[in-house]
């Protein structure tokens, strides 16, 4: 039928692919409707508030941290201003908003397709499509108020266009602009920097590959620009896209070290910090931001085993949930999911996961492939020490999954060919 993804697609595949689209978007479609009404958790408060003032014509205003609305930037822009749009047009409805996120999943799908069938072969990406729509680590996020239903595309965007990619200019422009739309969904979405900067280094060189690599770089610096500028502006202070980068003081904390069975996990208020956030004595944004900022940084110098630790319990135990199931599934209640389609969803990571490993050993020689994985993985188990919850894995949950099924699908031929051969056997005797 003609070439997609960099091979020859025909029409049963786009047939099945399309089939496979439409379960993802009727299953997340039911999944609202049965959920319909519950209870705002974690972010979720913050980001239907702003998309009510937004739908009154003030955008991006908050009433964070003191109970007083202003304009601010406590949250990166990307996702409150969809949610404004939605509540703008449709009027202020969570299901109506969810029902609208619904539509991402279909985008995510044939992304993760278009990624599996440039990587590997027609049968994974059928797979994995089918997998991706079905997977509750896909998509749970994208129907709560959460930004991550936008992270996930844009950085499924930016591994097709760089993952055993050659660089060019025009091709390292259009990720940089991926990567400053997708840092405005979601700050912490830079670790994905590593990838690119390892993947183009490989495939094009030392000096070719980070020369484009830092062109990357500079485009998104001036996507993000006009917002940091309008900070500046509201702020009278450098904050360049949110509050969020001050985050680290809920996690270089006292109560944080010494709990015995959550230790280093972020907190949004704590004793030492609770000065801070007096609504007798508020303080103006890039003030707090600073003042928060700094205690972290002093609680690390007066602590220098805290990030290690912290690296350990957040940028590895939790980032990729390698710890018991009740653990793993204490912050279902506090980030508003459903319990049973988050415990479903983290039996199947952890057999991906160990698949995945399995995986990445056996294309080792797939040097432009391989390393660049394990360098975003390592970026993020960085980047989340300070704050670490499953979601912020979310971009990385595609490869996870791809990698397994280099293992899964081969594995399951096999079982099947082993099951055929002995009723071929009866059948020959049977003849005989």
């Amino acid at each position: 039928m003609g070439r997609l993804a960099g091979r020859e697609v025909d029409r049963r595949e786009l047939l099945i692919l399309f089939g496979i689209a439409a379960f993802g978007l009727a299953l997340r479609i039911v999944y609202v409707l049965a959920t319909e009404g519950h209870t705002l958790a974690g972010d979720e408060p913050e980001y239907h508030l702003q998309g009510v003032l937004a739908a009154e014509g003030k955008w991006f205003y908050t009433d964070r941290p003191y109970g007083e609305i202003h304009e601010g930037m406590w949250k990166a822009p990307g996702y409150p201003a969809f949610v404004g749009v939605v509540y703008s047009v449709l009027g202020v409805s969570v299901t109506k908003l969810l029902l609208a996120q619904a539509l991402i999943g279909p985008v995510t799908i044939l992304l993760i397709w278009a990624l599996a069938s440039r990587l590997f072969d027609r049968r994974l990406a059928l797979t994995a499509a089918g997998l991706a729509a079905f997977y509750p680590h896909m998509w749970q996020w994208e129907l709560r108020l959460y930004p991550e239903g936008f992270a996930l595309p844009l950085a499924l965007a930016v591994m097709i266009l760089a993952l055993e990619r050659q660089p060019s200019p025009r091709r390292a422009a259009a990720v940089g602009v991926l990567m400053g739309m997708g840092m405005l969904v979601r700050p912490t979405q830079f670790f994905l920097f590593a990838l690119i900067f390892v993947g183009w280094w490989l495939t094009a060189g030392a000096r070719r590959g980070i020369a484009l690599a830092a062109v990357t770089v500079i485009v998104a610096l001036l996507v993000i620009a006009p917002w940091t500028a309008r900070n500046y502006a509201v702020a009278d202070g450098f904050i360049p896209i949110s509050m969020q980068d001050a985050a680290a003081y809920g996690t270089f904390n006292d109560e944080a070290k010494d709990d015995p069975r959550l230790p280093w996990a972020w907190r949004p208020l704590n004793d030492r910090d609770r000065d801070l956030f007096d609504p007798d004595r508020p303080l103006a944004d890039a003030e707090l931001r600073t003042a928060l900022q700094d205690r972290a940084e002093e609680y690390v110098r007066d602590n220098p085993s805290a990030l290690p630790e912290a690296f350990f319990w957040n940028g590895l135990v939790r980032t990729w949930d390698i710890w018991r199931p009740s653990n793993a599934l204490l912050a279902v209640d506090f980030e508003g999911r459903t319990r049973w389609v988050a415990a479903v969803g983290l039996g199947m990571y952890w057999v991906l996961l160990a698949a995945a490993l399995v995986g990445l050993w056996r294309l080792r020689r797939r040097r432009t492939l391989v390393w660049p994985l394990l360098a975003a993985a390592l970026a993020a188990s960085v980047v989340f020490t300070t704050v670490a919850a499953t979601r912020y894995r979310l971009p990385l949950e595609p490869p996870i999954m791809l990698l397994a099924l280099t293992v899964l699908i081969p594995a399951w031929d096999r079982l099947r060919a082993r099951a055929g051969r002995p009723q071929v056997r009866q059948t020959q005797n049977e003849v005989g």
